[in-house]
């Protein structure tokens, strides 16, 4: 069982007011605290479809929520892969930020900018991400080579 930590990025199960269950990537938790049962409770910021509302209270249950790259590259599905490389993607952008929560669940959040040696850490990842993806599925590689290549001559102009 993983223990989570304010600031990780994880994988949550969630209901939807739009289409009932629904796994979200990429969620940051925001809080936890112990649980006699499951041993935290863990708080995510959630989608605006989310029925709970933006935050979600979650047990830390591996049939609920789960540490985005918990599992080696190797182990991810596609779409996982994907939702990785999606991320580490945006976070190698000039004026990146991470989110925080200086004062826990009920304060705002607070986006911390990266560094150029973090955003050089995420192109290291980015790499690797489209190397794994290219070996799980060709087809959904060459999509997000070319849309992302496409969103960078956009972005040029």
């Amino acid at each position: 069982m993983s223990l989570f930590k304010t600031g990780d990025r994880v994988s949550v199960l969630y209901l939807s007011t739009a289409q009932a269950t629904c796994l979200a990537y990429n969620r940051y938790v925001v809080e936890v605290e112990p649980d006699p049962e499951y041993g935290q409770r863990v708080w995510v910021e959630m989608p605006a479809d989310c029925a709970a509302g933006p935050l979600l209270r979650v047990h830390s249950h591996p049939d609920f929520i789960d540490l985005m790259e918990a599992d080696p590259l190797a182990a991810q599905t596609p779409g996982h892969l994907e939702a990785n490389l999606n991320w580490h993607d945006s976070m190698t952008l000039p004026g990146s930020t991470a989110p925080s929560w200086p004062d826990g669940r009920n304060g705002e959040v607070v986006g911390i900018a990266l560094t150029a040696r973090e955003r050089a850490v995420h192109a290291a990842h980015v790499v690797a991400y489209v190397a794994a993806l290219n070996e799980s599925d060709p087809a959904t590689c060459a999509r997000w080579v070319a849309a992302d290549r496409a969103a960078a001559t956009e972005a040029a102009r």
